[in-house]
């Protein structure tokens, strides 16, 4: 493998399942959520370098991250790790906010306070709807003039195996399984 994986999906846009995925194809796959909630100090003076280096360190140990806070970090990513690929899944800004409402109690952890910039979910729909967007913008803004670098996947309309096997190609694919080859 030619460098890392890094899927940059917000919760609930089918990050888990895109980790499932990965895992399937033979990648050593984590997340920087627990790690990053038990030993930031939330508190601290330089928060955002203290999430990147964290989120950074993680990354070394794996061959793709995915999950919160990776749409916070894709160029810290990209500079770090170049020859990576990106993964950003989506879905209709709607259908987010109200599994997002339907999975999440209504106080946030330290991670989405830091991410959304706000105590919580209710009453602050517009401004989640608001982050949400802005940030795939950006990714794909920032991404524009390298498409062989950014998948842009939509699971719920039904992207899948095909569109990710085409674009993680030869060089992040494991050879297939030539059993018996030898033994014409």
């Amino acid at each position: 493998m030619s460098g890392k994986i890094f899927c940059l999906g917000f919760q609930k846009t089918g990050t888990t399942s895109l980790a499932r995925a990965l895992a399937a194809l033979g990648y050593k796959v984590g997340d920087a959520i627990k790690p990053l909630l038990a030993e930031i100090d939330w508190r601290g003076p330089e928060l955002d370098a203290a999430i990147c280096q964290k989120t950074l360190k993680i990354v070394a140990g794996l061959d793709v991250i995915q999950d919160s806070p990776c749409a916070f970090l894709h160029r810290e990513f990209d500079a770090a790790h170049p020859g990576s690929k990106f993964i950003l899944t989506v879905r209709e800004v709607e259908s987010w906010l109200e599994s997002y409402r339907q999975y999440f109690p209504d106080t946030n952890n330290p991670l989405r306070r830091w991410m959304y910039g706000v105590d919580r979910f209710s009453g602050h729909e517009a401004h989640y709807r608001a982050v949400f967007l802005a940030r795939n913008a950006e990714i794909i803004r920032y991404f524009a003039d390298r498409p062989d670098d950014l998948l842009v996947l939509d699971l719920a309309k039904g992207d899948g195996w095909l569109e990710l096997v085409n674009f993680l190609g030869k060089g992040f694919l494991k050879p297939f399984p030539h059993i018996n080859k030898a033994k014409r």
